[in-house]
């Protein structure tokens, strides 16, 4: 975005702020869609962003919910339930007869436990509706099933008269390396072709979690940065794809590689001193409100620009220690940063901020304020999707109960 629009933005809006920016969103969808083999469906991980979902929605394939909030919002953005995967790890009865009283059954539902089966068995029952669902594969954490419970299972449903396997789901982490996508997609096409022969499946589908690399500080070494390249991963990524013969359907679920680069996170400069020889700047955002991968501290320079404002005074140059307006230490942004002809009232623009860092922060923490959140549509408008919102009645007595 242009340094004009985030001033007119500041000026107009105030701080603190997240912007997403539908443009760059765009951009990134239209790139991994060109980088991929054709056919391959493209499923946006809600919990990323859940802001954008609406918008997204018109770009993607699917979107994978994880929580019975997470529907709500897609309710409210009146989402095409057919384009919902329904996900996570506590589903109960109440929430899932609530996804189907919307959904009618549509979309795709996953099992991760035995327990699972037996609740979408239930609602199914009751809405006379057969479900599709995906089979979650655990890497060895809470997620999914091992092998043993998956196909047990698997054969129970393939006699169910309530529910039709679409394939398997995967997922097992974030920011990894090319190395080790290489090796689970080679599990996952020799497990497929075992159970295609072991229990006759026919169109199988894979929906996939990568995990691709996304960089968010300016400091990294030669050999970081083209493991950070979109381009690479991507052609990576297509070539292992190209190469499985299980699968007749492979989705690729991404939510931190699809959104990180169209957020931004506007906080303002409230006061600049120097305590001894080290010089603090204290902007009215922190670490409650903006949270890197990996940040360590304030430890690593994440990408940012500052932003002049024509009100802004005292201007300062040198090293600077940002941070944020929480009463503790640990409310370090980052660490002894060069910036020159900064003042009180000028912004700072950190970027890279669309994917979690608007819902990971300690948002809660004394009682600040959640900062409102912005959007840039694709023709330009603003819209507001949150207010700041005041949090102290959330952490104390409530005033009607």
């Amino acid at each position: 975005m242009q340094q004009n629009t985030i001033q007119a933005i500041a000026s107009t809006y105030g701080t603190p702020t997240y912007i997403f920016d539908i443009h760059a969103l765009s951009r990134q969808v239209k790139l991994i869609r060109d980088r991929l083999p054709q056919g391959t469906l493209l499923c946006f991980a809600m919990k990323a962003n859940p802001f954008v979902a609406g918008r997204i929605a018109k770009m993607v394939d699917r979107l994978e919910v994880c929580s019975p909030g997470e529907y709500e919002i897609c309710i409210r953005e009146q989402i095409d339930p057919e384009k919902i995967v329904v996900s996570g790890v506590n589903k109960t009865p109440e929430s899932m007869e609530r996804i189907l009283s919307y959904s009618h059954g549509a979309g795709i539902y996953t099992i991760e436990s035995e327990l699972h089966y037996r609740i979408l068995k239930q609602c199914a029952n009751k809405i006379d509706k057969r479900l599709k669902v995906l089979l979650r594969l655990s890497s060895g954490n809470q997620f999914g099933m091992d092998e043993a419970t998956l196909e047990r299972l698997l054969a129970v449903i393939q006699s169910d008269n309530l529910m039709d396997i679409v394939g398997i789901h995967y997922y097992a982490g974030t920011q990894k390396k090319m190395s080790r996508v290489e090796n689970e997609l080679q599990q996952l096409d020799s497990y497929g072709t075992h159970l295609k022969q072991s229990y006759g499946l026919g169109n199988m589908e894979l929906e996939y979690g990568p995990g691709l690399m996304v960089s968010y500080f300016e400091d990294c070494n030669d050999t970081e940065a083209e493991s950070f390249d979109a381009g690479t991963q991507l052609d990576t990524l297509k070539g292992l794809l190209s190469a499985m013969s299980a699968y007749n359907c492979i989705s690729i679920e991404l939510g931190r590689f699809l959104t990180s680069d169209c957020g931004y996170y506007m906080t303002r400069i409230m006061d600049i001193k120097h305590t001894g020889k080290t010089g603090f700047i204290i902007v009215d955002g922190g670490i409650h409100q903006i949270n890197y991968y990996g940040q360590m501290m304030g430890m690593k320079k994440p990408y940012m620009d500052i932003i002049k404002m024509p009100d802004s005074t005292e201007a300062a140059d040198g090293k600077w220690t940002v941070c944020g307006s929480l009463c503790t230490v640990n409310d370090v942004i980052v660490r002894q940063i060069e910036l020159n002809d900064i003042g009180i009232g000028d912004i700072l623009l950190f970027k890279r901020c669309g994917a979690y860092s608007m819902t990971e922060g300690m948002s809660l923490f004394l009682s600040r304020e959640l900062p409102q959140v912005l959007l840039v549509d694709l023709d330009e408008k603003i819209h507001v999707m949150r207010k700041k919102i005041e949090t102290n009645q959330l952490n104390g007595r409530m005033e009607e109960i």
